[in-house]
């Protein structure tokens, strides 16, 4: 039998220690550049954190400053504390302090109460331009919305913009799911009384008390029509009171027999 030849096996090359190096340097380089964007992601994220601390402090620093003015107006202008201001005096300082708190901060309130202050001064074109600043910035804060409207509508009936009045007095007749329409109405009566339209301002009234007879001012409403159908009845008594004319008298009186008597109808 033959004998199975043996394969002798391959002999492993060695790797030529330039190759090795070169692998270990590039190795170390990747690791070096990972490092480094190790090192950047987390400076990037302590600078961020820094940035958020300063403006958190900064922030706080302003609102703390914004609100202490605001709390020294509201002194002014409801006459609390030691302040002996009154009149326009009084108003005035309280819009000085609001306005330098809007200034540093707005709020919903402080932008309300500066409208204010120029409304008691009479000032109503710089209250419509606050009031409708508010509207701008505030719209979605439902607990002082309904009042803006109801003085920016009064400040437009003051200019005499009164179709700019009854838009506003119709947004606030809508807002809410028409909470606040028995207040529009009665504002919009009172318009139409003092401008003499007194049939559009009955119809308000008579509006206000079909639809909401719960409002507070349905008592209002109820008084208007009263006196309205009240003077109606009065004026319908005294025609039907009035002296009685010549020819009314020969009408109902037959003169065909002596003595004035009448005769009987067949």
């Amino acid at each position: 039998m033959p004998r199975a030849i043996k394969k002798k096996p391959a002999k492993k090359k060695p790797v030529p220690e330039k190759e090795v190096k070169s692998a270990a340097l590039h190795a170390l380089e990747t690791l070096r550049k990972r490092q480094k964007q190790a090192v950047f992601a987390a400076s990037a994220v302590v600078a961020v954190i820094i940035l958020y601390v300063v403006y958190a402090l900064y922030s706080s620093s302003v609102a703390r400053k914004a609100y202490a003015l605001e709390t020294e107006a509201y002194k002014y202008y409801y006459v609390t504390g030691e302040k002996a201001l009154t009149g326009k005096d009084r108003w005035k300082r309280a819009l000085e302090l609001f306005q330098e708190s809007v200034d540093i901060r707005p709020t919903p309130t402080a932008l309300f109460y500066l409208g204010n202050c120029y409304f008691n001064l009479g000032e109503f074109d710089k209250a419509i331009t606050q009031y409708n600043a508010f509207i701008d910035r505030f719209s979605s804060n439902r607990e002082i919305l309904p009042l803006v409207y109801q003085k920016l509508a009064s400040a437009y009936f003051r200019t005499n913009r009164n179709d700019k009045a009854l838009e506003t007095l119709a947004r606030l007749a809508e807002l809410q799911d028409g909470a606040f329409r028995d207040t529009a109405l009665v504002i919009e009566a009172r318009y139409y009384e003092r401008a003499g339209e007194n049939a559009k301002a009955l119809e308000k009234y008579r509006e206000l008390s079909a639809e909401f007879p719960s409002s507070p001012w349905s008592a209002e409403a109820a008084s208007k029509i009263a006196a309205a159908e009240g003077g109606k009845a009065a004026k319908a008594g005294e025609a039907g009171n009035a002296p009685a004319t010549e020819a009314d008298t020969a009408d109902k009186r037959d003169t065909s027999r002596p003595g004035g008597q009448g005769r009987k109808k067949p």
